[in-house]
């Protein structure tokens, strides 16, 4: 098994399309995380020169006494939305500034990695590395070396988790060198924290990552090993990553639905500049994010159960 394993994971290393996307999520992510902290620093620029601007509103020469201190008795309450819309940039800024610190890196590239247009591109892999080789009927030289397809596909999918985590690890090193030699001159952002609280946030952050891609990873080959037409497996699979995002916050059940736990799982929040833009924040539970990930594992089991029994029905027929 281990032979096979890293016989599929050498091979789809040096497939074409595998390297193509990869290309373009490195490069796609470098550009989100410029994107990010420019926005990040450009917001906490702007309102803090409101707020400072706020108490001398009121002096200007063509107010009126009356105008002025109605200006003053409302000055207040605009310091206090003001400070409340600081608040929301300040934590935008944080989670923009981990895409400039050495480890956080890592946090904030698996979070873009594990969001729709990470997941998109493991699902085009999947679906013209797997079912492609049906179609073209490479698959036959395979299944000759091993005779068992619950195996190969089990192979596959563990080289497309190697291949997102080979990704993962070398996008966010060049998404952390941008950030050290330029984004931390060009946008000044508030620190991510204490170098104990972001190890302890992106080893937790990555472990979750690392769970939601293999996850992916599996329910991707399985649809190409059942559909066998590259582009039905990516439009299936693009039909059924929509179908996650929409469901993930139904009020009452999102939160146990994959889209729920795995926004959950890895802590895309309301304060994601990036990600959010496809995501939808969840419905709170109290329920342990765990325990409502073990539906989403049951379909995965199920989908794989179901992979293997239409399978031997073929070959039977």
């Amino acid at each position: 098994m281990n032979r096979l394993v890293r016989a599929e994971t050498r091979r789809l290393l040096r497939h074409p399309l595998a390297l193509t996307l990869a290309t373009l999520f490195v490069f796609g992510s470098l550009y989100c995380a410029w994107v990010s902290q420019n926005m990040a620093s450009y917001n906490i620029t702007q309102v803090q020169a409101n707020l400072d601007y706020l108490p001398r509103s009121c002096d200007s020469a063509q107010n009126t006494p009356e105008q002025k201190a109605k200006c003053l008795s409302e000055a207040p309450l605009q310091a206090v939305g003001l400070e409340r819309i600081q608040d929301r940039f300040t934590a935008e800024a944080v989670r923009a500034a981990h895409a400039q610190h050495p480890v956080g890196s890592l946090l904030w590239t698996v979070r873009l990695l594990t969001s729709v247009p990470g997941l998109a591109l493991l699902v085009m892999l999947a679906a013209f590395s797997v079912a492609g080789e049906w179609s073209r009927g490479s698959i036959v030289p395979l299944l000759l070396y091993e005779s068992r397809l619950s195996r190969l596909l089990a192979a596959k999918a563990l080289a497309v988790w190697a291949w997102s985590l080979l990704l993962l690890c070398v996008s966010a090193a060049i998404t952390a060198t941008f950030g050290l030699l330029y984004g931390r001159n060009a946008y000044a952002l508030p620190s991510p924290g204490a170098l104990g609280t972001v190890l302890a946030d992106t080893a937790l952050g990555v472990l979750a990552g690392a769970a939601v891609l293999a996850g992916a990873a599996a329910v991707a080959v399985a649809l190409g090993a059942l559909l066998r037409q590259p582009m039905r497996t990516f439009l299936a699979g693009m039909l059924l990553l929509v179908l996650v995002v929409r469901t993930s916050a139904v009020p009452g059940l999102g939160a146990w639905l994959p889209g729920g736990a795995l926004a959950d799982l890895v802590g895309f929040g309301a304060v994601d500049g990036v990600w959010d833009h496809f995501w939808i924040s969840t419905d709170p539970s109290t329920a342990p994010v765990l325990l409502r990930a073990l539906p989403t594992l049951a379909l995965i089991g199920l989908l794989w159960l179901g992979l293997e029994r239409l399978n031997r029905t073929r070959d039977r027929a």
